[in-house]
């Protein structure tokens, strides 16, 4: 090997380990951004937040309640209403109060409640056996002829093991292999008086649940595996064309299906199986059924289903929406003062009455005073009214007071009387501020009987008194 050949030997050695490096370092110590999904506290606290932000980027005008117990649904605006999560909680007249807001042109949109135990039995009876129902029997069948006695023995409890497998959530109310009778769809009928009308349920689909098969976690990122998972996902997908549309939205056909019970109501237009969509003329508007709660936080990316909440709100000519986010359950202080205001006011006035009359009262109560122990101001206004209805008592009252007062100026002013009496009440008149006629009214004539001049000379006489006295 000569020195060339191990130069360029060389060089291309340090070629790739520098080209090495290079990738490794950026492979493993540059930062990259990486998503993740998070829920906002607002997002967990409000599950059809995506929903309300959406309607309202496309013009919508959204309001939304905690339950459709606080609604006053004579009141609500002409539009859409979603009622999220809340199937089968609807009262009686609840739901023909809806029916009739439907009836004027609005659209519902709601999910029937699922089969019951009893509905459940009465469809089997009447459905016959699928060809998957059917193969599985016949390997039963042949597994049994060939097994010996001791496997056979065990074979009942696999039978019941396939059949909790084929539909788990059925209670067993019922004895096996029995049918429910008619009338038991008249029992379940109390439960949802909102979709009753139409004969709709919502059931497990037992399909869907077999597809969901996942691969082994060795195998998950291969292609051959990815593509086995989408072909398998896309079993589950229901396709729906829309009125006057010609292209089909696709939608996550999840694990659930809507069923008819016997006698239902044709829809008027709903998905290719009807499974996940049915739309049921109502008056001038429309009742929409839905298998899932497609549109809340958690399914409105998925698929197509925001475009089919903005198609669905557009089957009403309101732009506005009220979503229903819970159950038909009001809080304990609004379900209280709803049924019983009437008596929470009468209530409350009466504690108020209560509450004025004990505070005029507040403190102990002040003993009575005893009869015997009388002012003397009672006794002086006792008979001083005894005296003015007697006759000559107001003169004597007069004479008394009168009597007092000169007794009181000849003390203090004895110079005075010295003076004749016509000039001795104009002296009394003018050192004291008053009318001379006054004065002599007060000290001279007899007591008036009119009530205001008796007063006005008890005053005149107060007056000289008091002038005197200082």
């Amino acid at each position: 090997m000569n020195d060339n050949l191990k130069s360029f030997l060389s060089v291309l050695a340090l070629v790739v380990l520098g080209a090495l490096g290079t990738w490794w370092w950026y492979d493993n110590m540059e930062l990259r951004w990486q998503s993740r999904r998070h829920l906002s506290e607002a997002a967990m606290k409000d599950r059809m937040l995506a929903a309300t932000l959406l309607l309202r980027r496309n013009g919508r005008v959204v309001d939304g309640t905690g339950s459709l117990g606080e609604l006053v649904l004579p009141k609500v605006a002409g539009g859409t209403m979603i009622l999220s999560g809340a199937s089968g909680t609807a009262l009686p007249g609840q739901a023909q109060e809806m029916l009739d807001w439907v009836r004027r042109g609005n659209t519902l949109i709601a999910e029937p409640r699922s089969l019951t135990s009893a509905e459940k039995a009465a469809l089997a009876a009447l459905e016959p056996a699928s060809d998957d129902e059917k193969d599985d029997e016949d390997d039963d069948e042949a597994d049994a002829t060939d097994k010996p006695a001791s496997v056979l023995a065990s074979a009942p409890g696999k039978a019941e093991a396939r059949k909790e497998d084929k539909d788990e959530d059925e209670d067993e109310d019922l004895p096996p292999g029995k049918p429910a009778p008619a009338s038991s769809f008249a029992a379940a009928a109390d439960g949802d008086p909102l979709t009753d009308r139409y004969g709709a349920r919502v059931r497990r689909d037992a399909k869907a649940c077999r597809c969901r098969t996942q691969p082994a976690e060795a195998d998950k990122d291969k292609p051959e595996a990815i593509a086995a998972a989408r072909r398998e996902r896309d079993k589950t997908v229901s396709r729906l064309t829309l009125p006057g549309k010609t292209y089909a939205l696709e939608l996550d056909g999840d694990m659930e299906e809507l069923v008819s019970l016997p006698g239902a109501a044709a829809p008027l237009w709903s998905d290719d199986d009807g499974g996940a969509v049915r739309v049921y003329r109502e008056g001038k508007g429309q009742v929409v059924l839905l298998t899932t709660d497609y549109f809340n936080n958690y399914q409105l990316d998925e698929r197509d289903h925001g475009e089919l909440l903005l198609a669905l709100t557009d089957l009403a000519p309101g732009r506005h929406v009220t979503i229903v986010r819970n159950l038909n359950v009001l809080p304990w202080y609004k379900a209280l003062w709803r049924h019983y205001s009437l008596f929470l006011v009468s209530l409350a006035v009466g504690l108020a009455l209560m509450f004025w009359a004990a505070v005029r009262r507040f403190g102990p109560i002040v003993p009575a005073p005893k009869a015997e122990r009388r002012s003397l101001l009672e006794h002086i206004d006792a008979s001083g009214a005894w005296l003015w209805k007697a006759d000559g008592g107001r003169q004597v009252l007069l004479d008394a007071a009168r009597d007092d007062t000169l007794a009181l100026i000849r003390r203090r002013a004895p110079a005075l009387f010295r003076m004749p009496e016509s000039q001795l009440w104009a002296m009394l008149a003018r050192d004291c501020a008053l009318l001379e006629a006054d004065v002599i009214e007060a000290l001279e004539q007899d007591a008036a009987s009119h009530v205001t001049r008796f007063t006005r000379q008890i005053r005149t006489l107060q007056e000289l008194r008091n002038h005197y006295e200082r």
